[in-house]
């Protein structure tokens, strides 16, 4: 039966977990949706080239591009697009931009059911950061996580998320969708906000807790036109493929959780039952099936949290009490706690060893 183990090291290089993730990456549709945009921009084909590492005059490439170099592509593109470039980005977007499940979209029969399919494959199309949806009386909220907020054209990723978000849905019902609120956490310069509020047609507030979008719940029953229902459990079984591929140590019920989970990280607790409810499963249900994998619900949200940990302390400089906060931690010490026992060493430290330059071999 498989095992979940952390193992833990002094030394932050040797930070891993058994299953090991994939490293960070965008899949290529949604890579050549901001490599088309960035030329149609006026940034010249041979600096794109430069930040993806590519051949000069090499045709863009079908394989998934490290997201460290999409990050840098959309740097280099807001800087010669200007205002609202991050929102236009997403306005680009057509349902093929998210390779599968892009077209998983178009074989649901309600708004509200694609909208299932892009949380329950998010991680297919990149590792940028992950979406969850709640209730809120008559509306919905549909949040986003940037796993990349302290970079620098964190502002203009999120911006690009949430216009492809509504993009997507209002060609997918063939109608404009009015009534929606943004909330981002950033803030912005008059030109960009005004540019955005004006394009988006959204009331948006800048400098929020979290960036986030409300809408009315009963958005989610309008129909999808044309689509084509019958395909949707053989897209959805593919899907499910590739996601174990994605983590192939895994079954695939276990990389749906970890999926799960990392997406409700930094919404409040992350329970069994609120996972089972999003992979539409009994509790019972989702706990034989972890049971028959091998994997205790509690050590997998465990090793979700050391490894996107991991992640923040290595590349980011988010402070340690957010960071806690994002791995759904309301006290620093039980963060600190926490991250000793799957690290042998405090959070600081890890960071501080992580970030430390490698000296050249003599």
């Amino acid at each position: 039966m498989a095992r979940l183990i952390c193992h833990c090291a002094m030394t932050p290089s040797a930070c891993s977990i058994t299953p090991t993730a994939a490293p960070p990456r965008v899949v290529a549709p949604y890579a050549r949706t901001l490599w088309d945009a960035a030329l149609a921009e006026g940034v010249p084909r041979p600096a794109l080239e430069r930040v993806l590492g590519w051949e000069p005059g090499q045709a863009p490439r079908e394989d998934d591009v490290p997201a460290a170099r999409y990050l840098a592509l959309l740097e280099l593109a807001q800087a010669h697009g200007g205002p609202g470039f991050g929102w236009r980005l997403g306005a680009s977007v057509k349902p093929t931009s998210y390779g599968v499940n892009g077209i998983l979209l178009l074989a649901c029969a309600t708004l509200g059911e694609a909208l299932d399919q892009v949380l329950r494959f998010e991680s297919l199309v990149h590792d940028l950061g992950r979406s969850s949806l709640e209730r809120r009386g008559s509306a919905m909220r549909y949040a986003w996580r940037n796993d990349h907020a302290a970079h620098p054209a964190a502002a203009a990723l999120a911006e690009s998320v949430f216009s492809g978000i509504q993009t997507c849905a209002q060609w997918l019902v063939g109608r404009r969708i009015d009534g929606v609120e943004l909330h981002f956490a950033h803030r912005r310069d008059a030109a960009t906000a005004a540019a955005i509020a004006q394009a988006s047609g959204a009331r948006v507030h800048w400098g929020a807790q979290a960036d986030c979008a409300l809408f009315p719940a009963q958005l989610l029953d309008w129909p999808i036109a044309h689509a084509s229902q019958g395909l949707l459990p053989l897209l959805q079984r593919h899907a499910d493929a590739l996601l174990q591929a994605r983590h192939p140590r895994e079954d695939a019920i276990v990389a749906q959780v970890r999926q799960r989970i990392s997406a409700r990280l930094g919404q409040g607790a992350v329970k069994l039952a609120d996972v089972a409810r999003d992979l539409l499963l009994s509790p019972r249900t989702l706990q034989r099936r972890l049971m028959d994998a091998g994997v205790a619900f509690q050590a997998l949200l465990d090793a979700t949290r050391s490894e996107l940990a991991c992640h923040y302390l290595a590349h980011s400089a988010i402070p340690l009490a957010e960071v806690g906060y994002l791995l759904g931690y309301q006290d620093a010490s039980a963060f600190h706690h926490a991250f000793k026992q799957w690290q042998g060493v405090g959070p600081g430290q890890y960071r501080a060893q992580a970030q430390v330059p490698s000296q050249p071999a003599v």
